[in-house]
């Protein structure tokens, strides 16, 4: 069991955050999917990661400006379809854990929180998910509707600033990118008590580099490279 997050499932050999990318993923191993959600014009959580449906599918346009009848009209890459995170749950519960990252705005209350939070009360899902985003108000709102979830901020460049928010909504983790990677910032997250994250590690330079920090989790889009590279200190 790999506890790295494939990030948009097995992205770079499956279509990106598709049902047979998170197969494949869990296929080979790998424990932690995580998957992007924005929300369609009629209110239906969806995964995609870009706001618009351009460069994943033969569309054009914004999610937020299409109908979930009309987004499953559309191909990914060809051959597949966008799913739903209805869809996600019921394919994959109890197979994986997953990483739901909320795509919103920084203006406006579109209800993505109580829409997602809603699917994951309704397949008892609370213990095998965890909801991040780089709206860290989201974050907030999603904690507003519930206790028990495991949140999450994703900060490109961390800051000390952070650790008080997140002692206030109770956030476990944060995701930052490697390149702002560094022992010191590690080191306080442990002091803190936060899960740090980063991403993306996929070098072989950078794998070989993480496995010195076993408690720090990856996020990789070269799933079968971090497989055979990483080699935590210590196990």
């Amino acid at each position: 069991m790999i506890k790295a997050i494939a990030h948009r499932g097995y992205s770079c050999k499956y279509p990106e955050n598709t049902l047979s990318a998170f197969e494949a993923a869990i296929r080979l191993g790998y424990y932690w999917i995580e998957m992007d959600v924005r929300l369609t014009k009629d209110g239906v959580p969806l995964i995609i990661h870009d706001p618009k449906v351009d460069r994943v599918t033969n569309g054009k346009g914004y999610v937020k400006d299409y109908s979930l009848a009309a987004l499953k009209e559309l191909t990914v890459y060809q051959k597949e379809r966008l799913p739903t995170l209805k869809e996600v749950f019921a394919a994959f519960a109890g197979r994986c854990k997953m990483a739901i990252e909320l795509k919103k705005g920084k203006n406006g209350d579109n209800g993505i929180e109580q829409a997602v939070y809603q699917l994951i009360k309704d397949y008892n899902l609370e213990q095998d998910v965890y909801i991040n985003s780089f709206n860290h108000a989201s974050i907030g709102r999603m904690r507003e509707l519930s206790p028990a979830l495991e949140l999450g901020l994703i900060q490109t460049k961390p800051t000390k600033a952070l650790f008080p928010y997140m002692k206030t909504i109770n956030a476990s983790s944060l995701a930052i990118h490697i390149r702002h990677f560094s022992r010191k910032f590690a080191e306080q997250c442990s002091r803190e008590g936060v899960q740090l994250i980063v991403y993306n590690v996929d070098s072989v330079r950078l794998i070989k580099k993480m496995s010195n920090f076993p408690n720090v989790r990856c996020t990789v889009n070269e799933l079968e490279r971090f497989k055979k590279w990483y080699k935590p200190a210590g196990g």
